[in-house]
């Protein structure tokens, strides 16, 4: 199959992302694995911290526009990720737009949750602490597995991390307006992205294409992470503010001076540090053994933004 020229700019824009020092952060064992998918094998990268199984878990989907990215690229991150939640990350390699266009790409994030409940115990994972979360595209999908779950009967997701989600094709918030041209990710790049990944146009008013759309209760705590000057800040806030109303227990902070991808291209230690630490917050806060009873939180807060980009 021949591929989009623009389809193979995006992709080799997203490999330059990985950062070559991954193997600076160490984790006590990285296991490659393919899980079985609706079409074909997942291949997944497993990042373990330290400490004796079974493990909480999370379950990432990465960004890059539906188009791009693959666990190679998310190494670093994942690694700084497992070591500040104490979780098992889990980076799910899943089929790609266009070729594999909505709702392929969730299908396969879906699937990966389920094999992986089912599989827990083999894994060293805890199946009753098994999050998910994502960044950009990544946490489109993390919504809408989740909403999947809720539907079909399953797997119990237990908290979904939100970076930055794009929540809704219309592509028509304010912050769309402000952000029109960047820095970073701009209005056309992402209307781009989203035609890549729907089928047709009447996709976008699918719940679970645009999570925006649907109907938000019984859905699983969340953090959602936003950047300020991000074209996609207000998918993220408005998507925080009906999960909130939806009776979901929702923790929203924006991080100030702060552009979209921050996550990924951020990614050396020492950047990012309330980043993770915050997402390790909320990973002991509700993938824990015990109950908890979690008020809701609707109060956004603006990080300010240190010279070590913390």
């Amino acid at each position: 199959m021949i591929v989009d020229p623009a389809v193979a700019e995006a992709r080799a824009a997203t490999r330059a992302l990985a950062h070559a020092d991954a193997g600076a952060v160490p984790v006590a064992r990285v296991r490659d694995l393919r899980l079985p998918g609706p079409a074909s094998p997942l291949a997944a990268r497993l990042h373990y911290p330290a400490g004796e199984p079974p493990f909480p878990c999370l379950v990432h989907f990465h960004g890059g526009g539906w188009v791009s990215g693959d666990p190679g690229v998310y190494d670093l991150p994942s690694r700084r990720l497992a070591n500040a939640t104490g979780c098992v990350v889990v980076t799910v390699d899943y089929r790609k737009a266009p070729e594999h266009k909505f709702p392929a790409p969730l299908d396969d994030c879906h699937a990966a949750v389920s094999w992986i409940a089912a599989h827990a115990a083999a894994l060293g994972v805890d199946p009753a602490l098994i999050g998910v979360s994502g960044d950009s595209a990544g946490g489109n999908l993390a919504a809408a597995t989740c909403l999947k779950a809720r539907d079909t009967g399953g797997p119990d997701i237990r908290l979904q991390v939100l970076m930055y989600p794009a929540t809704d094709a219309a592509c028509a918030t304010p912050s769309y307006d402000t952000y029109a041209k960047g820095p970073g990710l701009d209005r056309r790049r992402m209307r781009w992205n989203w035609q890549q990944y729907l089928a047709r146009p009447a996709d976008a008013d699918h719940p679970y294409a645009s999570p925006l759309r649907a109907e938000l209760g019984g859905l699983p705590p969340a953090l959602v992470v936003l950047a300020e000057h991000d074209p996609l800040r207000d998918d993220g806030e408005l998507y925080a503010e009906r999960l909130a109303a939806a009776g979901t227990p929702v923790r929203l902070t924006r991080y100030a001076g702060r552009t979209h991808a921050f996550y990924l291209r951020d990614a050396a230690p020492g950047c990012n540090t309330e980043l993770y630490e915050e997402i390790g917050r909320a990973t002991r806060m509700h993938l824990v053994p015990q109950k908890r009873d979690v008020a809701r939180i609707g109060r956004r807060r603006d990080r300010r933004n240190g010279n070590n980009n913390s």
